[in-house]
C-alpha cells in the first residue's frame, strides 16, 4: 500500500467513526453510501465499513 492509499484509507477510517457517532447511518450500507457521497471510492468504503463495523455495531 502506497502512503496516499494509507492516508486515504485512515481519513476514511476517521469520517466513518464520526459519522456513525453522529448517528446519522443506521446500517453498514448507510455507511458505505454516505462515505461514497463524501467522495471516497466505493473499494475504500466498503473496507473500512467491514473493519468498523463490530466496533460500531451497524447493522449488515
Amino acid at each position: 500500500m502506497t502512503q496516499t492509499q494509507s492516508i486515504t484509507h485512515l481519513s476514511c477510517f476517521i469520517e466513518a467513526v464520526a459519522i456513525a457517532k453522529q448517528n446519522r447511518c443506521s446500517s453498514c450500507d448507510d455507511l458505505k453510501t454516505l462515505l461514497q457521497q463524501k467522495g471516497y471510492e466505493e473499494l475504500v468504503a466498503m473496507e473500512t465499513v467491514e473493519e468498523l463495523s463490530p466496533q460500531l455495531s451497524l447493522a449488515s
